[in-house]
């Protein structure tokens, strides 16, 4: 009854289901669409089910929605493995939707990398990440920023035009800004007031655009109205292989926030979700999905096609925010930043 009870919950949403419409499945799973989808089934869902037997049907949506079906009818869940943003995730925890579990009832999460496994208190595993670093035009930035402050410097200076999310993008708070906050603010969660006045000066310099979708970035430096800007590791290399040659990615130091997802069981859903979570994180899966998508994964025995090996971004050059407090004031964040540059 799982697929029925998901199919009720996408429909009112308006939204799409994957395939199995009309017919119960073992497993219900969340994805998010296009080829994050496309590579899930590939990479995670086919395995599981050859290797099992068993059918897997997947909804397609946004975490907040997931959650709202989820809390809907918690004893009786209409999905059985989650796919959340990190602020989503600690709300999860906190209403107690979702279940810990341990390398035990999961054995893969034994090679998942420490800092991957304690950010979700147990109730769950990050599977991978994308780093915000730098995109840029190698033939309109000749010497491109080794640093975030060259980078907030030239902008002011108008050494070239720049890009970076705007607060509607979903991450923006713990990518863009909090990255700021990290710089400029002193990491002081409470005042980030010389955050938004940094990056504000860079919005009146004329030199900074926001852009709130992954798409609109593409578009502007393709169309040459940003030289460089704020952007997401593996979409940049993908941009770059599809015929866009000149434009080309790095990590400025310190380093690069990331944005991650979390791999969740849901409470009184169906025990089969641990061998679906085991075989998310496994180091096969893991180096299938991470080689499509270009993001670096958690598991530390993923392998990645020669191909894309250099392009992923290590961990030894990324920064991790402290999600689950920004979580708690991006709400005030938000509104700051709509007061401040408007």
């Amino acid at each position: 009854m799982h697929a029925k009870r998901a199919i009720l919950g996408i429909a009112a949403a308006g939204l799409a289901l994957g395939s199995g419409l009309g017919r119960a499945a073992d497993l219900t799973v969340t994805a998010f669409g296009g080829i994050w989808e496309q590579n899930y089934r590939k990479c995670v869902i086919e395995p599981f089910e050859q290797r099992t037997g068993k059918k897997v049907d997947v909804v397609l949506g946004t975490p907040a929605q997931w959650l709202n079906q989820i809390a809907a009818n918690p004893g009786k869940p209409p999905i059985d493995v989650v796919t959340n943003t990190t602020d989503v995730g600690y709300e999860a925890i906190r209403r107690g939707l979702v279940d810990a579990f341990t390398a035990e009832q999961v054995p893969n999460l034994a090679d998942v990398a420490p800092q991957f496994k304690d950010v979700t208190k147990g109730h769950g595993a990050l599977y991978g990440y994308g780093a915000m670093g730098l995109a840029y035009d190698t033939k309109r930035v000749k010497n491109p920023p080794k640093t975030w402050d060259e980078f907030v410097e030239g902008t002011l200076r108008g050494d070239w035009v720049a890009a970076m999310p705007g607060i509607s993008y979903p991450s923006t708070t713990i990518t863009g800004l909090w990255l700021f906050v990290h710089l400029y603010a002193n990491d002081d969660l409470d005042n980030i007031g010389p955050a938004l006045q940094k990056i504000k000066a860079m919005r009146d310099s004329g030199n900074l655009l926001f852009w709130n979708d992954v798409n609109e970035f593409l578009s502007l430096i393709k169309t040459r109205q940003v030289d460089i800007g704020m952007y997401w590791d593996g979409r940049t290399w993908a941009f770059h292989d599809e015929g866009n040659p000149d434009v080309r990615y790095y990590n400025p130091q310190p380093g690069a926030p990331i944005s991650s997802s979390f791999i969740q069981k849901v409470k009184n859903g169906s025990p089969l979700a641990y061998d679906f979570i085991n075989t998310v994180i496994s180091p096969q899966a893991q180096g299938c999905w991470g080689s499509a998508m270009r993001y670096a994964m958690s598991n530390t025995k993923a392998e990645y096609t020669p191909e894309v090996k250099d392009q992923i971004t290590p961990t030894s050059q990324i920064l991790v925010a402290p999600y689950e407090e920004i979580g708690k004031k991006a709400g005030a964040w938000i509104e700051q930043w709509n007061k401040t540059i408007r």
